[in-house]
Formats: structure tokens, C-alpha cells, sequence
């Protein structure tokens, strides 16, 4: 009897509950499709009633899960209204459209009570899959600022009649990013094929103006990758395999840049139609620390703590068999930053593990040298206005090898405020074998090192500015020797360049210094500046004028300088 009256307790318990999951079942999907209308025609009445028109949004499909407080929406997108737009005055028209395509987004942890009748927004986290942005700058007039107040924040602006928004991190993953400039009379478009953005604790309320933060967050994080375009002039691709930002780190990257020449050697500078460089760079990593983002947003000022740039390669070739450029007068480097249109403060810049490899060309082939283990700091690149009116000094502290062999150590100190582009050089070269540059001086000139050991060789100084170079250095050699080449295959040539050979080794040029009785001899650093070549080979011209001089060989100036005659006069030159 008991155990009966036990059975059909059990069956009525279970007939209730079937009774309540079918209650619960019917009362779920009817709030499903409910809120799902209800979002739907949220979404796309909000968007149309706030562009004014001017953006149209289309939703798939929304599902919104009670229990669990998960938002999924498929297929959203949110797109301009040409014909809008065309109607708009264009003094009142913005001169950025975008349109958005996205395949999924999903907001996990969402208070839907609270959004539509407490006007709260509350998310722990929200993801957008596969996002398509799309951006057009269209050809407007540009608008009359002046007189207007000064936006003074980077904050996000809390909408009417909301009380607050607050989502943990917001994830764009695997999306893709289309400039189309419509500006100027030829179309251009510029895509970023892959592009990936994190922002971490966003919050917004009514005290947004005085949030310190970017953009009310900790952090919002870009990421962009495979980006490649063309340079204005046609010549270069500049490739990036990464390129990123944070602001809540305070820094900006690029992964494996690549400027690369888009025609080779020969036909480089003759597409140009006068001589240049042809640079062929490669960067492992390129990284801006310490940027201080208000003043780059507010200000458009870059203010920066420190630029490091990552295992340097760099392949320059010059070939001198084309014509210099007509009237083309290179700009010193003092020049360039004092005509930066943008204010600039980097506290320093450095080079880690570099390479450069130089070529000139004259004859059949080039003459090469390169430069490995380049590291270097520059402290103090700025334009700004103080630094310069008080002609500050900013130091570059570099080391290089010579072929691999000879370690160099040098110290620039430029000042940028300087109007005749004044600097100094300081250097000193350890140990080094002579041959090693028969690479380089053999292609350019008919002549070759046998033998030649450089102990050291020491520059206290030598003082550029826009004209010239004065100086002075000391070569510590030994075992000097080299020949010169017959140019031409007559009897005579062979009997010049053999008796140029005589004269020169036994009779000029020092076979050592110290000499042998312990005379020790400096050369005179002496050199005019050719405007219409770059800083490099002013720097260049005015040492192997020194290291001339320390052989014997002295222009009449170098020889008034040795004699104390004129010194006076080529210093205030």
C-alpha cells in the first residue's frame, strides 16, 4: 500500500514538472523571437534616426540567450547612403564615409533588462568576427575651424539619456581594412588585408570628460599585417610585415620592413634620369617607445621617449656612369629636422646590430666596402623651438667594423639650431689590414694595397659646417705598399704607371708611421664641401683628405694650415 502511494506521488511530481519545462519551453521561445525583434529593429532604427539617414544598418539574424546572457548577431552590416550624402550640403557633408561588414559578433554576459530599460550597458566581453571596414575620403571643402573651441580630451562621449557603458575587452579578429582617398581628381585605394584590434576595460559614465585614459580604456591595441604599397615616385615597395600600437603600452612597432627597389642596378638611376642612391633596407624591428598620445592627438606633437631600430640591413649603390641630378643640392641632416612640419622630441634613437654595405661604380664593375656590428645612439633629436634658439648639442655615439676587421669608434655632436649646419667628429680605428679595402679601392681607382697594417688611427676633431671641413689626425701604420695599373695596353702607359709605382713607394709615400727614426707625422683634415653631394661623402672626402696629408700628400691650404700660415683665415671661412 505504501509502496503505491509512493508511485503515484512520483508520477504527479513528474507530470508537474513536465507541466513547468513545457511553461518554461513556450515562455523561451516566445522571449527569444521577442528579443530578437526587438533588437533587430533597435539596431537599425537607432542607426538611421542618429546618421540622420546618412547610414543605413542591416542585421541577419540576433539571438539573445536568457539564462546564459550571451548576444549573437550575424551578419550586420552598416553601410553609407550615397544618395544621401549627394543631397547634403557640402559645407555640412563630412569628409570621411565608412561602411562595416561583419559575419559574427558575440557579446558574452550581457544585461539586456538593464540596456533597454535602465539605459546600463554591461558586457563582460565582445568579439567581432571577420570585421570589412571600409573608408572613403571624399573631395569636399575644407571646413572653417576657426573661432571653435579646442577639443581637450580623448574620451568618448557618454550618449544622451545613458547612465553608463561598461564592456571588459572588445576583439576585431582576422579583419580587413579599404582607404579609398576620393579627394583628388585619380582615385586611390590602399588595402591592409589583415588587421586584428583589442580594447581592454572600457568604461564610460558621467565622468568621461575627466578621464585621464585614451579613449575612456586601459588599453587599445592594433595590430596590422602584410601591408605593402608603392613610394610617390614609383621607384620603391615598401613592405611591413607587422605593424602595431598600443596605448596603454605607450608604443607603436613594425615587424620586417622591407623597402625594396622596384628595378635593378643598372636600370635605376637611368629611370630616374640622373644619379641617386638606390637603397635596398631591411629592418628586423622598429620600435617607438614612450609616446605620449595626448600630445599627439591634441597637439599632433610627437613626443617620444626612445626610437630603436633592429638589426639594419642596408645595400646602397651608386652608379656614378649617369648624370648628377641638375641643381639638386642634398640637405644636411640639421636642415631636414629643422624643416619638419611636425613638432618633434625623441629623447634618443638608436641603431642595434646593423649592417651597411656601400657600392660606386665607374667602370665595368663596383667597388664595394661594408660595414658590419653597426650600434649607434643619438640623444636629442628635436625640432623644437627652445632646443634650437639655445644650440644645443645632441651627441651620436656609434661603433662600426670595417670589413668585418677594424673596429671604429666614433662621436658626432651636431647642432640642429645651428644655421651653417656646425658639427663635430671624434674618432679612433683599432687594428685593421690595409687589403681589405681593395674591394672598394680597386674598382674605383687603377690602383691596389699589397700590404699595409693600420695599428690605429685617431681623430680629435675635425669641424664641419655648410663649406668646408678643418681638422687633424694621426695614422699609425706599418708595412705600407700598393701599385698602380696600367689603363691602357701601350708601351708608354706600361712605362708611366711603372715609374709612378717607383716614385710613389720609395719616394712619397711613407712606408710607416712612426718612421723608422721615430718621427711620428698628423695629417691635415682639409676638405670644400661639394653641395651637390651628401653628408656621407662630405664626411668621407674630408678623412681620406687627413689620411693624405699623413702620407705626404697636402694641398697648398693643407700646407698653409702645417705652417701656421692662414690658419686664421680658413677658420673664419
Amino acid at each position: 500500500m505504501e509502496k503505491k502511494k509512493r508511485s503515484k506521488t512520483k508520477r504527479i511530481l513528474l507530470w508537474i514538472l513536465g507541466i513547468l519545462a513545457g511553461i518554461i519551453l513556450v515562455i523561451g521561445v516566445v522571449v527569444y523571437f521577442y528579443w530578437s525583434n526587438l533588437i533587430e529593429g533597435a539596431l537599425e532604427d537607432t542607426v538611421k534616426r542618429e546618421t540622420k539617414g546618412l547610414y543605413k544598418a542591416d542585421v541577419g539574424s540576433v539571438y539573445y540567450g536568457i539564462f546564459g546572457g550571451n548576444l549573437y548577431i550575424r551578419k550586420l552590416s552598416l553601410m553609407p547612403d550615397t544618395a544621401v550624402y549627394n543631397a547634403m550640403n557640402p559645407d555640412s557633408a563630412p569628409a570621411i564615409l565608412f561602411g562595416l561588414t561583419v559575419r559574427k559578433i558575440t557579446v558574452l554576459d550581457f544585461d539586456l533588462k538593464k540596456a533597454l530599460f535602465s539605459k546600463r550597458i554591461e558586457a563582460k566581453r565582445i568579439d567581432v568576427k571577420s570585421p570589412e571596414l571600409k573608408i572613403w575620403r571624399k573631395k569636399i571643402p575644407v571646413p572653417d575651424t576657426t573661432g571653435k573651441p579646442k577639443d581637450t580630451t580623448q574620451s568618448i562621449p557618454l550618449p544622451g539619456g545613458w547612465d553608463y557603458i561598461s564592456v571588459g575587452t572588445i576583439s576585431l579578429v582576422t579583419g580587413s581594412l579599404t582607404y579609398i582617398d576620393q579627394a583628388t581628381d585619380s582615385v586611390k585605394e590602399f588595402t591592409i588585408p589583415y588587421v586584428d584590434i583589442q580594447v581592454v576595460n572600457l568604461w564610460v559614465d558621467s565622468t568621461w570628460r575627466t578621464d585621464p585614459r585614451i579613449y575612456n580604456t586601459d588599453d587599445i591595441a592594433v595590430t596590422l599585417r602584410d601591408i605593402e604599397q608603392q613610394t610617390g615616385n614609383g621607384m620603391y615597395a615598401m613592405h611591413f610585415g607587422e605593424v602595431g600600437l598600443s596605448t596603454g603600452h605607450n608604443l607603436v612597432y613594425i615587424d620586417r620592413f622591407h623597402l625594396e627597389p622596384l628595378f635593378n642596378r643598372h636600370e635605376f638611376s637611368r629611370k630616374l634620369g640622373y644619379q641617386t642612391d638606390r637603397m635596398d633596407v631591411q629592418v628586423q624591428k622598429i620600435l617607438l617607445s614612450g609616446i605620449d598620445w595626448k600630445e599627439l592627438m591634441l597637439d599632433k606633437r610627437l613626443v617620444a621617449g626612445k626610437l630603436r631600430i633592429d638589426s639594419l640591413v642596408l645595400d646602397d649603390y651608386r652608379d656614378k656612369r649617369v648624370p648628377m641630378r641638375p641643381g639638386f643640392k642634398p640637405p644636411m641632416p640639421q636642415q631636414l629636422i629643422r624643416g619638419l612640419k611636425t613638432y618633434v622630441w625623441i629623447d634618443s634613437l638608436e641603431v642595434a646590430n646593423g649592417k651597411a654595405t656601400y657600392s660606386e661604380q665607374v667602370s665595368n664593375e663596383p667597388g664595394t666596402i661594408f660595414f658590419n656590428r653597426i650600434n649607434g645612439l643619438l640623444k636629442g633629436f628635436t625640432n623644437d623651438s627652445v632646443w634650437l634658439a639655445e644650440k644645443k648639442v645632441s651627441p651620436l655615439t656609434a661603433e662600426a667594423y670595417i670589413a668585418g676587421s677594424g673596429k671604429l669608434q666614433a662621436t658626432v655632436r651636431f647642432i640642429f639650431g645651428d644655421t651653417r649646419n656646425r658639427f663635430t667628429l671624434s674618432a679612433e680605428l683599432s687594428r685593421f689590414d690595409l687589403t681589405k679595402i681593395n674591394p672598394m679601392l680597386s674598382k674605383l681607382e687603377p690602383a691596389e694595397i699589397e700590404s699595409g697594417m693600420v695599428k690605429k688611427m685617431v681623430i680629435p676633431k675635425i669641424q664641419f659646417n655648410d663649406d668646408f671641413s678643418i681638422g687633424n689626425l694621426t695614422f699609425y701604420y706599418d708595412n705600407l705598399s700598393f701599385k698602380m695599373f696600367k689603363e691602357k695596353n701601350t708601351a708608354w702607359d706600361g712605362i708611366k704607371t711603372g715609374l709612378i709605382n717607383f716614385v710613389a713607394t720609395d719616394f712619397l709615400i711613407n712606408k710607416s708611421n712612426p718612421l723608422p727614426n721615430g718621427k711620428l707625422n698628423t695629417g691635415v683634415v682639409y676638405f670644400q664641401r661639394d653641395k651637390h653631394k651628401s653628408i656621407i661623402n662630405f664626411i668621407w672626402k674630408s678623412i681620406f683628405s687627413g689620411l693624405k696629408s699623413n702620407m705626404g700628400f697636402n694641398t697648398k691650404e693643407q700646407k698653409a694650415i702645417k705652417k701656421g700660415k692662414n690658419s686664421r683665415r680658413v677658420k673664419k671661412q
